[in-house]
């Protein structure tokens, strides 16, 4: 039996963070950010407990409740309440900035970061730019320095657009999580194959070579060996068929994939590569034989859309008429050179035609159509 590759002895590089740790740190860090609000709460309560303070310092309480629900309980768990949290800060930042009395700044630059987190990019954009348009507003009915209100803006700006790279890179390093989630289970796929084919070839000959050792003896035994001797070999000779017998019904188990658990496979990978999966399926369960030449054209052909295609969309379909079971496959990628294919192509003929199946291939409008047919039995 042949030694592990190595990248199997040791699967700690598939180990991934906890990201549910990683976004309880960084919720925290962001709601941390009402501690900028203290100095200037300070500043208004101690200039005296006139209404206007008040009501300023109770704006303000209202404003840090606002923020750290936002950040613990809003954010992620749907835009209305993400929208409803942005809409609260920016009023309630936006009427402090009006009445200050010495103005140095603004925080509607707070509303600019929430608006880079919580929105998609072309959303984001549209709320920052809106936002900037209130800032100018703000600013000019402040009569504001030029430079000083140019100075504000570009900062606004800026700290919104850290916001959306914020936001960007969680999404990215979120689905390189999925993707080494997936490379993982690959892994341990082809681990699993490895292992059933040195079964196979190293315990299957040994066995069948003592099931014919075993026969052999049995029939040349002299005359006078006594009975319980001759059982005794026999009983060797079956213990070894039926050993063998097992190790081929585990190397199968082990080998034989299945239509479903291919498609979940495909959902994960075609996830885990940014591209949507569509499944229409019509058939009725399959013989053995069949669901798992099916399932194999599958894997094939989904791990040639991951690879190759450059795809946004791949449509699965299974379809079953005429006592045919056919598996259609499409992308929207960009297609192929030729339709000779490598190793993959070739060896899914190889298996459907084992099946009484075939494989045909085209580039489609837009992308590459693979199309395996069974023969379904009565």
């Amino acid at each position: 039996m042949s030694l592990p590759d190595e990248r199997y002895r040791d699967l700690s590089w598939h180990k991934v963070p906890n990201l549910a740790r990683f976004e309880r740190i960084g919720r925290w860090f962001m709601t941390a950010w009402v501690l900028f609000i203290v100095p200037t709460l300070i500043q208004v309560i101690t200039s005296g407990f006139y209404p206007p303070q008040v009501a300023v310092a109770f704006a303000f309480l209202i404003w840090g409740g606002i923020w750290i629900w936002l950040w613990q309980r809003a954010l992620g768990r749907g835009q209305t309440g993400e929208v409803t949290a942005l809409i609260g800060i920016t009023v309630i930042s936006a009427l402090f900035t009006l009445i200050e009395p010495n103005p140095q700044g603004t925080v509607l630059v707070f509303a600019c970061i929430v608006a880079g987190c919580i929105f998609p990019l072309r959303q984001a954009l549209a709320a920052l730019l809106v936002l900037s348009v209130l800032q100018v507003a703000v600013l000019m009915l402040r009569l504001n320095d030029p430079l000083s209100s140019l100075n504000i803006l570009i900062n606004d700006v800026l700290v919104g657009l850290v916001g959306v790279g914020a936001r960007l890179f969680w999404q990215a390093y979120r689905e390189l999580q999925a993707a080494r989630e997936q490379l993982a289970h690959l892994a341990v796929t082809e681990e699993r194959l490895r292992f059933a084919r040195d079964l196979h070839d190293l315990l299957g000959q040994s066995l069948s070579v003592l099931v014919l050792k075993s026969e052999l003896v049995s029939k040349q035994l002299p005359d006078s060996v006594e009975e319980t001797t001759r059982q005794e070999v026999r009983d060797i000779a079956q213990v070894a068929r039926k050993s063998l017998n097992d190790v081929r019904e585990t190397v199968a188990g082990y080998r034989q994939p299945t239509l479903q658990a291919e498609i979940s496979n495909a959902r994960a990978a075609l996830r885990a590569a940014g591209i949507a999966l569509t499944v229409e399926n019509t058939v009725n369960a399959l013989p053995p034989d069949q669901d798992g030449v099916l399932a194999w054209c599958l894997r094939e052909a989904v791990t040639n859309v991951v690879k190759h295609s450059s795809a946004t969309k791949c449509v699965v379909r299974l379809v079953g008429e005429n006592g045919v079971a056919t598996l259609d496959v499409r992308d929207d990628g960009r297609g192929a050179t030729s339709l000779e294919g490598g190793a993959g192509l070739i060896g899914m003929r190889e298996r459907l035609a084992l099946v009484g199946g075939k494989l045909e291939v085209a580039p489609g409008a837009a992308g590459f159509h693979v199309a395996a047919s069974v023969p379904r039995p009565a």
